[in-house]
């Protein structure tokens, strides 16, 4: 386990997650990842981050792969695996976190709107609910996601937004949720966009609540991002809650598409 993240100074964790998060202007064309959208048949795209999360005595880091699958030009297949680095209060606990995997139907699509229905289930792999600090509760879900987005020029430079609204149904001893996303995407120069995010979660059994750190919470999210080949993407952003507890992070993506 890492400690404390000692090594990275909390200035430039500070500068990075409040820096690229106030960055709240259009965002990075490249809608590989956009929620209405989805990936032509037989495309593979894949995203590996991590990133880092801090609260009060709370810390985490996380180490993600993501990966859609274009079953038909309509429809998406989506597996996300989280391994998480936990320390709160001097106590630490690591592991792979709840699985998601799920699909994305596309019903709707113009020129340049794409709107879809996204349903998700949520599988806990297997660790202990009862260690401090816990990766989950270790309770199955389900969660139903409506994706929409549209790409735009701006002058020469594409660009997309995308809105998605989800509610999130846990099976157990963990509230459910209420969900939004925002998100603008604007190109500014190749190979350079920018993008800009807003995260709201929701709970709605307040007895429930698994993590108070991430609860209730509305979060800011700037990324620059930088496509360094044809089908490969280097993201470099950070985050800051707006409202709920006070949260920053920063986080590394790489974005590659390929059609095997």
């Amino acid at each position: 386990m890492m400690k404390r993240f000692s090594y990275f100074p909390k200035t430039i964790r500070t500068i990075l997650s409040v820096g690229l998060g106030g960055l709240l202007v259009c965002g990075g064309a490249g809608r590989a990842i956009a929620g209405g959208f989805t990936q032509p048949k037989g495309e593979v795209f894949t995203s590996v981050t991590f990133r880092t999360f801090e609260s009060g005595d709370f810390e985490k880091l996380e180490l993600q792969g993501y990966l859609e699958y274009g079953l038909r030009e309509d429809t998406t297949l989506i597996l996300k695996v989280p391994y998480q680095w936990l320390e709160q209060a001097g106590l630490t606990n690591q592991g792979v976190a709840d699985l998601e995997l799920g699909a994305r139907w596309r019903y709707f699509k113009n020129d340049s709107l794409s709107a879809s229905v996204q349903g998700t289930v949520i599988i806990p792999p297997g660790y202990d609910p009862n260690a401090n600090p816990a990766l989950g509760r270790d309770v199955f879900g389900v969660e139903l996601r409506l994706p929409l987005s549209q790409s735009y020029q701006l002058g020469n430079r594409d660009g997309y937004w995308t809105v998605e609204i989800a509610y999130r149904d846990y099976f157990g001893a963990q509230s459910d949720e209420l969900r939004v996303f925002a998100e603008v995407n604007q190109a500014i120069a190749k190979p350079v966009s920018l993008a800009a995010q807003v995260d709201y979660v929701r709970t709605l059994q307040n007895n429930l609540v698994f993590r108070p750190e991430e609860t209730n919470i509305a979060k800011l999210i700037g990324q620059v991002r930088w496509k360094v080949l044809d089908k490969t993407t280097l993201i470099l952003g950070g985050f800051k809650n707006i409202t709920g507890p006070d949260a920053s992070g920063i986080e590394i993506q790489l974005w590659h598409s390929f059609n095997p």
